[in-house]
């Protein structure tokens, strides 16, 4: 393997691997001409692929090469070749290595982007792909499809470096080792200086950026090796790199800010040694899961990381008795040991523990590893039984005395080694600790990852008031990060649904003494002023929506596509109002199925006068773990005469790969909403964590519920300083963390104006944090 490797290195990227022996180059310019030539290589033999733009090109190179004589497949020059439309590549045969190659603007029809085999049949031993790019090569819809894997490793000592692979949106993993047949078991994969570049939230199970293996050959051994990677937001799901197999090694990789795990979550004997963890302070960034028997975590550096539960800096998992290949077995047998964990906010002992994940991890030793953090009041949890796991000079500086035996309160130095790092020593000698990999030390030589411009940064174009669909046609013709501005206080009609398919700043002007609004005009069903399409992005700021449409019925204010939308959105409005909506049904705000936000969120606005739900997150129903949007935000808003609720968000299932719904509804008040029979203010499905703050619930939810909550075990609740006047009940399957929670009767100065500062405010109020009172804080 070491002199296949060095043999590489030294050759091809040097001048060409073609050149050890009496061998011929031959350059073809065409699919068609590609697999003409391919049957006549020979070992040492170079077939160019030239430069220009490859369309729908389904190559597959299948040759024989030899150890000393490779067959070699390269662009013409590297990233000239852009393989693009329904365009992939298969290879097949001994001693073949393919570089340069460019794969951006399409997506793989079926199968694999890059595959290690031309059937079940014709597999890969010995070859090599390098300097090559998979960017947002994605099929149009996001739909769950757990075989849309980008690369697949078939076969045996077969290696995949220096590769650059980012932007996949959706389901399936990134990239996956294949261990279906004895060929392609015990097989030596190398895969080593890539730069894995973001992975978005994928919303449901089957994120992964790395899988290697899965359940049903979990016991059987695959010796990859997974080294010197650098891995950059890559957040897909809950596991980053999935371990399904036996004896493999994750060595020295780093990983910057992605929210999951190397999670060894099926096999044994797996070595993870000599990563780098960085999380930035960032939430949900975590570092290694223990699952199953035999396995070593090593001089591993883990710096603030702020994953919790599955995602702790170190989580060691309890298992199911007598568990099944696809469940959760029995940690054994394992050694944590000369790890460094710096500022990190969990470390999760017997995490899972429920009524099927019985078994507590045996003969578990965690040992000589350095336990630094001032700023968290508890760095371990503790779930169940630690009998089985022993601690062993440990060294430990946290911000309270250690609460476990074998951790050793130890005066620690922290030092900045020689790349910056800052390391916690025990003595005063220079730390050794250095980033294994750098981004820069990854990918391809010629290609570097492009920065997006960003919202607001674009063209500014004005828009008057009292013309005919003049807001509609300045939106078409806005590119990327424009801003249009609403520019007078007057009405702005809007025949048709504005399709936003890019990010966009729509804004009223400022110095404006009233908000522009926004009116239906025209006729017919199934409109709404703005439908986020897929790329699109929405950010709002002192607009009005008037929802009274008497030439035909409006769906939602704002809405999401019609089509599933692959890529994710953001939407973003403050300061605006929505009002007079008043057929029944519909909604403000409509999210559709299919489509996925990272954050939607409203800020210092009005909803009034609504037939509907205010805001309707809840079309993802077929209880698979997906759901609309990650981040849900509602701060500083009035919820007013809304006949639905004000919010229903929704997740259905059981999974536990994904963090959301996130929710946070902060300084919000709700008057007269939800009061229909068996109606609700809040209603909250599988909301995997939501805080709820100085809200004001008034002659709301009065004959059903003013929160509504149905969650799990796992799910994190909080109820804080937030006041019920004459409203419904507060139900929750699992009952939320709760402080200041009171029953006051309320008054308003003037609810007819929209002036809800409270009349009398009582002494059972509390003011918050910021010194104000709950709920809305705006004046009319």
């Amino acid at each position: 393997m070491s002199h296949f490797r060095t043999l590489f290195l030294s050759t091809l990227l040097a001048g060409g691997v073609g050149s050890l022996a009496q061998a011929k180059a031959m350059k073809v310019a065409d699919a068609a001409a590609f697999k003409a030539a391919v049957p006549q290589l020979q070992p040492g033999d170079t077939l160019v692929l030239a430069a220009g733009t490859w369309q729908d090109a389904k190559l597959i190179f299948k040759a024989e090469g030899t150890e000393k004589q490779p067959i070699v497949l390269r662009a013409e020059k590297p990233g000239a070749v852009k393989l693009q439309g329904q365009s992939n590549l298969r290879l097949a045969g001994h001693y073949l290595v393919v570089s340069g190659l460019d794969f951006r603007n399409g997506y793989a029809p079926s199968g694999c982007v890059i595959e290690f085999r031309e059937n079940a049949q014709a597999l890969a031993f010995h070859c090599r792909v390098t300097e090559c790019v998979i960017e947002d090569y994605n099929k149009p819809a996001r739909e769950e499809d757990k075989d849309d894997i980008w690369v697949k490793l078939h076969g045996q000592h077969n290696r995949f470096d220096h590769n650059y692979v980012a932007g996949k949106k959706t389901g399936g993993v990134t990239m996956a080792v294949d261990l279906a047949v004895p060929e392609s078991q015990n097989n030596y994969h190398q895969i080593d200086h890539n730069y894995f570049g973001p992975r978005p939230r994928l919303g449901s199970n089957g994120g992964e950026t790395l899988r290697v293996g899965v359940s049903t050959y979990s016991l059987t051994a695959s010796h990859t090796q997974i080294e010197e990677n650098y891995f950059y937001k890559c957040s897909g799901e809950v596991e980053i790199i999935s371990i399904k197999s036996g004896e493999n090694a994750v060595r020295r990789n780093l990983f910057v800010e992605c929210e999951g795990s190397v999670v060894l979550r099926h096999g044994n004997n797996n070595l993870v040694e000599g990563n780098y963890f960085l999380g930035n302070g960032k939430a949900h960034t975590g570092g290694v899961r223990i699952i199953n028997a035999g396995h070593r975590v090593l001089d591993n550096y883990f710096a603030d990381l702020r994953g919790t539960n599955f995602r702790g800096a170190l989580v060691i998992m309890n298992g199911v008795p007598n568990s099944p290949l696809n469940r959760y077995n029995q940690v054994k047998d394992v050694t944590v040991s000369g790890n460094i964990f710096l500022n990190c906010d969990n470390i999760e002992l017997c995490e899972g523990k429920d009524g099927e994940r019985t078994a507590t991890p045996e003969n578990v030793t965690i040992s000589n590893n350095i336990f630094y953090n001032l700023l968290a009041t508890k760095q371990f949890t503790v779930n169940d039984d630690i009998s089985g796991i022993t601690f062993k000079d440990n060294p430990t500086l946290l911000s309270s005395s250690p609460n476990l035996p074998g951790l050793t309160a130890t005066p620690l130095i922290l030092q900045r080694s020689a790349d910056g790092l800052t390391v916690p020593t025990v003595g005063k000698g220079k730390p050794k600790q250095r980033r294994p990999v750098t981004e820069a030390e990854s990918g391809p030589r010629w290609f570097r990852p492009t920065v997006v411009p960003g919202m607001g940064t674009g063209k500014l174009w004005k828009v008057p008031a009292n013309e005919a669909d003049a807001l509609r046609r300045v939106c078409q013709q806005a590119q990327r990060g424009d801003i249009i501005e609403l520019s007078s206080a007057g009405t702005y009609p809007v025949s048709q649904p504005i399709a936003v398919a890019v990010p966009l700043v729509v804004r009223a002007k400022k110095g404006l003494t009233s908000r522009p609004v926004l009116s239906f005009a025209g006729s017919g069903t199934g409109r709404a002023f703005f439908s986020i399409e897929n790329g699109g992005m929405l950010r709002l700021s002192g607009l009005a929506f008037d929802g009274n449409a008497p030439a035909g019925t409006a769906d939602a204010l704002i809405r999401t596509s019609a089509q599933p939308m692959l890529e994710h959105y953001n939407l973003w409005a403050d300061n605006c109002t929505f009002y007079n909506l008043r057929d029944g049904g519909k909604s403000a705000f409509q999210a559709t199925k299919s489509t996925y936000a990272d954050t939607v969120q409203f800020s210092n606005s009005l909803f009034y006068d609504l037939g509907g739900n205010a805001l309707s997150l809840n079309t993802e129903t077929q209880n698979k773990g997906t759901y609309n949007a990650e981040n849900v935000v509602l701060r500083n808003c009035l919820f007013r005469n809304v006949q639905g609720g004000a919010l229903d968000l929704y997740r259905g299932g059981n999974d536990e790969s994904t963090l959301g719904p996130l929710l946070t509804v902060d300084h919000c008040t709700f008057d007269n909403v939800g009061n229909a029979p068996e109606g609700y203010v809040l209603k909250l499905t599988g909301v995997q964590w939501s805080e709820i703050s100085q809200c004001l619930f008034n002659d709301s939810g009065r004959n059903g519920y003013a929160i509504l909550a149905q969650n799990s075990a796992k799910s994190t609740a909080t109820l804080l300083n937030t006041n019920f006047s004459r409203s419904g009940q507060l139900s929750s399957e699992y009952k939320p963390q709760t402080r200041q929670v009171a029953y006051v009767a309320t008054e308003f100065v003037n609810p007819a104006r929209l002036d809800y500062r409270l009349k009398t405010p009582d002494s059972g109020l509390k003011t918050s944090t910021d010194g104000r009172l709950p709920g809305y804080a705006a004046r009319p």
